[in-house]
């Protein structure tokens, strides 16, 4: 015959599945009674003060164990090593690409720790029998010994979810910042720095590079000189605005080599388009429509759209074929693309040729992307902000960080 007390804990696990309401019960003076009650209302509660409280029935587990011994600090050390690692290392060209100059984000930061965490943690399921069974009891079954009471429940779903994910497929479920391990350690990010911090790198890469390219071509920037960089969206040429016209073909000849041109302007184009950032140079929708159609048509068709016969809403090679017709053929043998998606993305395209035909080449402004330069590095033209280091939005969101993974090269 069952006990009284084992009944009483079946109610407090069938509470915490379903997540009931607390009834009101008359309790009897019962020694056993209060220990159960005290594991129930941990089942529910949110607040950090009676899980401390209820830990002291159950004692630390495993996860807090972890939480406590990691180092932080040194995670996002060795982001910021890596970081400036890849400026040491950005070059003599004008490029953003993830595999030449990798950027090691505060979101990459918080993965490891995790990555290293719940690797941990399965070590020790392993050693069970039924390692699935061992961590499900862990986080929901409230009257095993080794139920995670000092987790709240948040906490509780958001570790089983990972260390499962850990056990069946070797990595996390995702870098949660709702963790009991950021909350052990005060860890707080918010998105506004992530981002400030994102957008500080590539400007650092960028300047640094254009740095390089100008040191390896023995071309000396002024002190107090000013230069406008103006990139052309379609054969990406960079026209360089100065007083020293010496100076300027100089620097004309060197940026023109290679892609710095295109990624100049991707990068200008990617500046423009953060927030707050309001960037004029990017608000004509249309003439940004004008440089992807050129940019597609010349793609897959080899075709320069400004030099084709504008006609009917579309444009005309030599011999009469609507460049729509070649550039469906070619989207179709596109294998970047799958099946399903090859109609959307042709009948874009030539929507975007249909809306410069219908209005006319010449009257749709180009997206020409301009960008200043001093000895200081780049500065932002046409927006409200300027990402320059030392500038006021720099300082609003990267000068009290409380962990960065930038360095100033």
């Amino acid at each position: 015959m069952r006990s009284i007390f084992k009944v009483k804990q079946q109610e407090a696990v069938v509470r915490l599945l379903f997540q009931n309401e607390h009834k009101k019960v008359k309790k009897r003076q019962c020694p056993e009674k209060k220990v159960t009650t005290k594991r129930d209302c941990l089942t529910i509660s949110k607040e950090a003060m009676k899980i401390q409280k209820t830990a002291q029935v159950y004692g630390q587990s495993e996860n807090i164990k972890f939480d406590q011994t990691v180092d932080i600090a040194s995670y996002f050390e060795a982001a910021r090593e890596a970081n400036q690692k890849t400026l040491e290392n950005a070059g003599d060209e004008v490029t953003r690409s993830g595999r030449k100059c990798p950027y090691m984000s505060s979101g990459e930061v918080c993965y490891q720790i995790l990555t290293d965490k719940y690797s941990k943690l399965v070590e020790e399921a392993k050693l069970h029998d039924d390692p699935e069974l061992y961590i499900e009891r862990k986080y929901y079954d409230p009257i095993c010994p080794w139920f995670t009471s000092d987790l709240t429940r948040e906490e509780r779903s958001i570790g089983y979810r990972n260390e499962i994910s850990m056990l069946k497929r070797g990595k996390v479920a995702g870098a949660n910042m709702l963790d009991s391990v950021f909350r052990v350690n005060n860890l707080t990010l918010n998105y506004d720095e992530i981002n400030a911090s994102q957008i500080s790198y590539y400007r650092q890469l960028c300047d640094v590079q254009l740095k390089n390219v100008f040191k390896k071509n023995e071309i000396e920037v002024g002190e107090t000189s000013q230069y406008i960089f103006r990139v052309d969206p379609y054969s990406y040429y960079v026209s360089v605005d100065c007083e020293d016209t010496v100076i300027k073909g100089k620097m004309e000849s060197v940026l023109n080599q290679g892609e710095n041109g295109k990624h100049l302007w991707q990068q200008i184009k990617w500046f423009s388009e953060q927030d707050g950032a309001h960037g004029t140079q990017i608000s004509n929708k249309l003439s940004y429509h004008k440089a992807l159609a050129y940019r597609e048509a010349y793609r897959y068709t080899g075709w320069r759209l400004s030099e084709l016969k504008e006609a009917d809403g579309t444009y005309y090679t030599e011999d009469g074929t609507d460049i729509k017709k070649l550039i469906r053929e070619g989207v179709w043998k596109d294998s970047i693309f799958p099946y399903e998606a090859k109609e959307d993305y042709a009948n874009a395209v030539c929507s975007w040729i249909q809306e410069v035909a219908e209005r006319g080449w010449e009257n749709v402004p180009d997206m020409v992307m301009s960008i200043g330069y001093s000895f200081a590095g780049l500065h932002d033209l046409e927006q409200d902000i300027s990402f320059d280091y030392g500038s006021e939005w720099y300082k609003q969101y990267l000068d009290d960080y409380q962990y960065s993974v930038l360095s100033t090269y």
